[in-house]
């Protein structure tokens, strides 16, 4: 991310985290940034197979799904906004993309909702996996 993304992603957390200081603890939101910069991370070298596993329910790929997604080159990752609560939050980001057979740049926007397992003390996003095109 950018330093810009960076900071925005910074400044939205540390907003949630004045805004909901009786209903989120510090580090709940220090685990969402860390798990979203992972996240993210794993996004932004396309190492699309390794960002499956922050999903609760990971998606079970085929290795043709699993070729796809190695065809995938992720040339952009901007993040849009954040809301954080207690036990959820939402991060909406617009994503740019080619696939290495077209060299078609694509941008889709992907609504990321993350929720927080006490149980476990883990973020997990509930939301779907990206559809590439």
């Amino acid at each position: 991310m950018g330093e810009g993304g960076r900071m925005k992603q910074g400044l939205l957390i540390a907003l949630a985290l004045l805004l909901g200081a009786c209903n989120t603890t510090p580090s709940e939101l220090e685990d969402l940034d860390k798990v979203l910069r992972a996240y993210e991370h794993s996004m932004r070298w396309s190492r699309l197979e390794l960002a499956v596993q922050y999903y609760k329910e990971p998606p079970e790929l085929s290795e043709r799904q699993k070729k796809r997604l190695r065809d995938i080159k992720i040339t952009g990752y901007k993040i849009l906004t954040v809301n954080a609560s207690t036990t959820e939050a939402v991060q909406v980001v617009e994503l740019r993309y080619y696939n290495t057979n077209n060299h078609v740049v694509r941008e889709i926007t992907d609504n990321q909702v993350w929720e927080y397992n006490k149980e476990a003390e883990r973020w997990a996003l509930t939301s779907a996996f990206p559809e590439f095109r």
